[in-house]
């Protein structure tokens, strides 16, 4: 415990060697921290605002609006964001106000809705929207400032590693909070579950400021008025012709994914009446997936170019929502979220890596903000004005000629639909880009193979397989007798 305060005074501390590499590297590892910080925030506070809204009584648009609307938000104030960096030219000051804010935030988002209660549901969706507003600002000078401290060439690598990690802290607190939650409610005290796990959601988010400003803030590049391109000459211009087909195509699968994301929660808890702790073991086998198997996808797309790990993953994301449809078995939906798990990590990662190998970094920010913009208006779209209509309005009984299906509510119809749609957007959209990095060719079939003969399983056991060997030794080397002296 005293090395492990002693690491973080020593990267909290002001650096020694002020070469820019030596800066870099800092970054680099300083990042990892503060991003396990965010993890304890996502999985104490921010996952949990879902489940928050349901004990308040949220209905269908109000939890469509909590999986969607946020992205929109995000995008919207991303825009502002960019805004801020040509106004500012630097990146940390505005990382730093948004944290602060961000977690000032986590307060009246608990507060509000039980000082309110005939309004309750309402100042939860407000205040969640503040936070994703703030959240919105913030992203682009972070992705601006982590691009500069990355390798091209490492960046895959670099990403999955630090993916994984991060996960496995999203993990630890995403356990802790179902744990807190769980056990409050067991004694009548449902609240103050909440109320425990959004504070400790607002600690860990406030002191991720100590890690964050050593983070090495590179010069910008001069930006020109060219560089502050316009959004619709984003979308017309040439030279951004293959960026914008690459949006639209994450876009719509993102679109026609939220037509079902937003109600996966409420499936669990209302329909299939889920504890809390059922639940939170179901979303960690999602995040142990994606730990696991991310690290895997990074060294495909370093090797063979993000487009095909984008077009793989994609054409797999159509069969997750059919799990749902046709088990509700705890068992089989653990193993779906293990799918779920294996193929989200792959894609998430390709497509943030994929913006940073097109677009240079006195542009990034801005086309980061068009990204976002276009992926939450798809989101809300998919999600507020299909997906909620659609579980508002569907019939929990369906007659077929002579078959005669009566559900236990309308969700399964909302999430075959979202699987249909996602698969005509991957049939048509995502072949639409080409790779802009010089890599290796490999087919859609061949890396749907290699997941399926378990490669990813191997690659793990090259990976554990020497510390094993190394702790081996080391117990060896201490259990043998020792040379005693008379």
């Amino acid at each position: 415990m005293k090395n492990f305060f002693g690491r973080i005074r020593q990267l909290t501390a002001e650096a020694e060697d002020t070469s820019v590499e030596q800066l870099k590297l800092n970054t680099r590892t300083l990042s990892i921290w503060e991003g396990n910080l965010w993890a304890l925030m996502w999985g104490l506070g921010e996952s949990y605002i879902g489940p928050y809204a349901l004990f308040l009584g949220a209905g269908n648009m109000v939890m469509a609006f909590l999986g969607t609307a946020p992205v929109f938000i995000t995008s919207i104030a991303q825009l502002v964001g960019s805004g801020l960096i040509d106004r500012v030219g630097r990146r940390m000051p505005i990382i730093l106000g948004g944290i602060a804010f961000q977690s000032a935030v986590w307060l009246p988002l608990f507060a509000l809705p039980l000082l309110l209660p005939s309004g309750g549901v309402i100042a939860l969706a407000a205040c969640a929207a503040l936070y994703f507003a703030i959240a919105g600002i913030v992203v682009p000078s972070w992705m601006s400032l982590i691009g500069d401290v990355v390798e091209p060439a490492a960046r895959g690598q670099y990403f999955a590693n630090r993916s994984r990690l991060v996960m496995y802290g999203m993990v630890v607190a995403l356990l802790l909070a179902g744990i807190i939650t769980n056990a409050w409610k067991g004694i009548g005290l449902t609240a103050v579950g909440f109320g425990l796990v959004f504070g400790i959601a607002a600690l860990a988010r406030t002191t991720s400021i100590a890690f964050m400003r050593r983070h090495y803030d590179a010069p910008l590049e001069p930006c020109t008025p060219n560089d502050r391109y316009s959004f619709w000459s984003f979308l017309g211009a040439t030279e951004n012709r293959n960026y914008a087909r690459f949006t639209c195509a994450v876009a719509l699968m993102s679109g026609t994914t939220n037509i079902a994301g937003p109600f996966f929660a409420v499936y669990m808890l209302r329909d299939l009446q889920w504890s809390y702790l059922l639940f939170t073991i179901n979303t960690l086998t999602f995040m142990l997936a994606q730990t696991f198997f991310v690290r895997w996808w990074g060294s495909i797309g370093d090797r063979h170019g993000n487009r095909s790990v984008l077009l793989a993953t994609g054409s797999l994301l159509p069969i997750l929502p059919l799990f749902w449809v046709f088990s509700a078995n705890y068992f089989v939906l653990l193993f779906a979220q293990v799918v779920s798990g294996a193929i989200w990590s792959g894609f998430n990662l390709a497509a943030a890596n994929f913006i940073y190998d097109s677009v240079p970094q006195n542009r990034r920010a801005r086309a980061v903000s068009y990204y976002s913009l276009i992926n939450g208006l798809f989101s809300v779209i998919g999600g507020m004005g299909i997906g909620a209509w659609l579980a508002t309005h569907t019939p929990s009984e369906l007659h077929l000629g002579t078959v005669h299906l009566a559900l236990s509510s309308p969700l399964p119809v909302v999430f075959v639909i979202s699987a249909i749609t996602r698969a005509i957007a991957a049939a048509i959209m995502l072949p639409q880009f080409r790779e802009v990095r010089e890599v290796e060719p490999i087919s859609t079939a061949r890396i749907l193979y290699r997941l399926g003969i378990g490669q990813p399983l191997f690659g793990q056991v090259n990976v554990f397989s020497p510390r094993l060997r190394a702790i081996a030794a080391y117990n060896r080397k201490n259990s043998a007798p020792q040379p005693t002296s008379d």
